[in-house]
């Protein structure tokens, strides 16, 4: 789901940039993004798990990259006017979920979704912001000159008001989970979705992954 990416990709670069570049500002930033780790919990769990989707780290594959983390690059290098940073910030983004799914995805193995039990939430919650720090730190050179002391005023008015935690965060929670029983039913036709061929005379039982990629990208 998309969380407004293109005011944290610039908030993640204040974050790991020097600290000699940076003014109180930027710090403070910092302060604001983490401070409410809890609330965006309670509204995952209202907008998304209670109401029946059941999320799965393939989700990012079938669905989120494209339709959210791409047009949120897009539309920051555009605000930013710096066209050339596209690549590096696609870059970072496919290695940081990448780390991600090696990472936290064996905590949902035996069928398990994120929403299955608060522990669950929590667990994965923590393990997602750990290694999505971590994994960003090698990319961050790159984008580096992006930030300023006026990029910092400007993200730190908006973590201060309530437009990113009770009303952009919580649109694009509904926004995916609009989306997020089809996407299940994806996974579900991958999973047991059979076919079979003559092979040779014999009847042969072949998954039909091309069938699932046609689905899903409808």
């Amino acid at each position: 789901m998309r969380v407004s990416l293109d005011r944290l990709f610039l908030v993640l670069v204040l974050f790991f940039s020097p600290a000699t570049a940076l003014g109180t500002s930027c710090f403070k930033v910092v302060s604001a993004l983490v401070s409410r780790p809890g609330h965006l919990f309670d509204k995952f769990q209202s907008e998304i798990c209670d109401v029946g989707c059941q999320p799965t780290v393939p989700h990012w594959d079938l669905w989120t990259r494209n339709n959210t983390f791409v047009p949120a690059v897009r539309s920051l290098v555009q605000r930013m006017n710096v066209p050339h940073k596209e690549e590096a910030l696609l870059k970072m983004g496919d290695d940081v979920a990448l780390n991600i799914k090696e990472s936290c995805g064996p905590m949902l193995g035996g069928g398990i979704h994120i929403c299955s039990d608060s522990e669950t939430l929590a667990g994965f919650g923590n393990c997602f912001k750990r290694n999505f720090l971590k994994a960003s730190i090698k990319h961050l050179p790159a984008l580096v000159p992006m930030a300023s002391e006026e990029s910092c005023k400007e993200q730190l008015r908006f973590l201060e008001s309530d437009e990113l935690w009770d009303i952009t965060i919580p649109q694009n929670m509904r926004d995916y989970a609009k989306v997020a029983i089809r996407v299940v039913n994806i996974i579900y036709i991958y999973t047991d979705f059979t076919l079979y061929h003559l092979h040779h005379g014999n009847w042969m039982r072949v998954r039909s992954m091309e069938y699932v990629v046609s689905v899903g990208t409808e």
